[in-house]
């Protein structure tokens, strides 16, 4: 997956009410900010100027979030009736989200379910981080549950890795991010989360893989590609699978 510009968002499914994108990955959903030009938005417009609601501060309804770092798939709804039923999918804990990552290290357990409550961090110079209940200056953590389960052991740029597939079961602020670090596994290129250790990949390794989206009119449902495979990376390299992606994905549907 190449770094993003306005004019190659790639598209992983359209109809009448919605579109799902692959985000790149350091590029924001929208900003605020004059200096930020390149956003999700922006490729959005310059794409599909058509679509643009100017109901809409931004053009366009997206239905749910992904970090800055984080690219893969993204459901924007294109009005106000299909984003309702968006909405409702994912109150309703309807919606099914599955992400890639490479971490840090090579997990022992196959499988694991990862159960840390997760606050916001009052540590002054660290209040853009999220912790673990029990971290001094956690503030009102809440309970957060992922399931972890290994796809391939390997080495990143000669160091040892694992190539995970993370489904979170609740929405908590950089929950994945910060349960890998807390199981002593942080995501490769995850500087925020491995204490600023971790500046020399190119980008963080967490990717929005799978999305299912079952509302009343349409089922949603997109896969976007892998790019944690050596054909696109040459830094990473598998050595054993413990787990294939294709059939770990059958298991979630």
């Amino acid at each position: 997956m190449e770094p993003g510009t306005i004019d190659n968002l790639s598209i992983l499914y359209q109809s009448s009410d919605f579109i799902v994108v692959n985000k790149h990955w350091d590029i924001r959903i929208d900003s605020k900010m004059w200096y930020e030009t390149l956003t999700l938005q922006s490729q959005l417009k310059y794409r599909f100027p058509e679509l643009a609601d100017p109901d809409t501060y931004y053009g366009f309804r997206f239905c749910h979030q992904l970090d800055f770092s984080t690219s893969g798939a993204l459901c924007v709804a294109l009005n106000k009736a299909a984003a309702g039923s968006a909405y409702k999918c994912f109150k309703d804990r309807l919606v099914t989200k599955a992400y890639l990552a490479l971490v840090r290290g090579h997990v022992s357990q196959s499988r694991m379910t990862i159960r840390y409550a997760i606050g916001k961090n009052t540590t002054e110079g660290m209040t853009h981080m999220m912790c673990i209940e029990g971290t001094e200056g956690c503030e009102n953590p809440k309970p957060c549950q992922s399931e972890l389960i290994v796809l391939e052991h390997g080495s990143y740029s000669g160091d040892p890795v694992t190539k995970v597939l993370l489904q979170p079961l609740t929405g908590r602020t950089h929950q994945l991010r910060v349960h890998c670090s807390a199981i002593g596994h942080p995501i490769v290129g995850d500087f925020t989360y491995s204490h600023k250790k971790d500046s020399s990949p190119y980008r963080m390794m967490l990717h929005a893989y799978y999305l299912r989206i079952p509302t009343g009119k349409e089922l949603i449902e997109v896969c976007a590609p892998d790019p944690f495979v050596t054909a696109m990376d040459s830094n990473w390299v598998p050595h054993h699978t413990t787990h294939r992606l294709d059939e770990t994905i059958q298991e979630l549907k």
